[in-house]
């Protein structure tokens, strides 16, 4: 299993770090990639990252899931050119991507999320082009997996556990990193 998660300046640390932890903890191999034609990357909250790959180094055929992460960064996700089109191969072929916070509104620029149940960070509903916005912490349709924001980060990263390795994995994984006591969201009893 391979989840390619891609990085630009201004991405939320958050978003992208946790699920990136979550998903490394449950032995998926992620690879983090830059973008920016950088490895350097400073996220919104000034935190620099380094990347494993650039864009243009990166092999993309066993990727799993590709993962874009908001924050205010995320409109360079509409500036790059090969990102857009790998994404539209890559769910072609049936594989999964994930988006959390803005970021999904760039599956719905897409038309990736015609006729499908998504989420966003509020004030992007609009940009789900032919979704069904719900409010839910974190929605999986398909092949698509999208989730609200930063506060929601481990949901999604255990929801991409649960959808790659199983759901015994997902929740041993909330368990042991203490996620699994908060039961403020539906996903703990998802995983039960």
């Amino acid at each position: 299993m391979k989840v390619t998660t891609f990085l630009t300046e201004g991405f939320e640390t958050v978003e992208a770090l946790a699920v990136v932890d979550i998903l490394r903890r449950a032995k998926i191999n992620v690879d983090t990639v830059s973008i920016t034609g950088n490895r350097h990357v400073t996220s919104a909250q000034s935190i620099a990252v380094e990347a494993d790959t650039l864009f243009e180094e990166a092999n993309f055929e066993d990727s799993d899931v590709l993962f874009l992460p908001g924050g205010p960064g995320h409109t360079s996700y509409l500036e790059h050119a090969g990102l857009l089109e790998l994404i539209k191969k890559h769910y072609a072929q049936g594989k999964r991507v994930a988006a959390i916070c803005a970021a999904p509104s760039i599956l719905g620029k897409l038309g990736l999320l015609e006729g499908k149940k998504a989420v966003c960070f509020p004030g992007f509903e609009n940009d789900l082009k032919g979704a069904e916005v719900l409010a839910d912490r974190v929605v999986t349709d398909g092949n698509i997996t999208t989730s609200k924001g930063m506060g929601t980060s481990l949901d999604l990263g255990l929801e991409l556990v649960r959808l790659l390795v199983g759901q015994e994995a997902a929740r041993s994984l909330s368990d042991s990193t203490q996620y699994g006591i908060i039961s403020i969201t539906g996903l703990k009893n998802q995983l039960d």
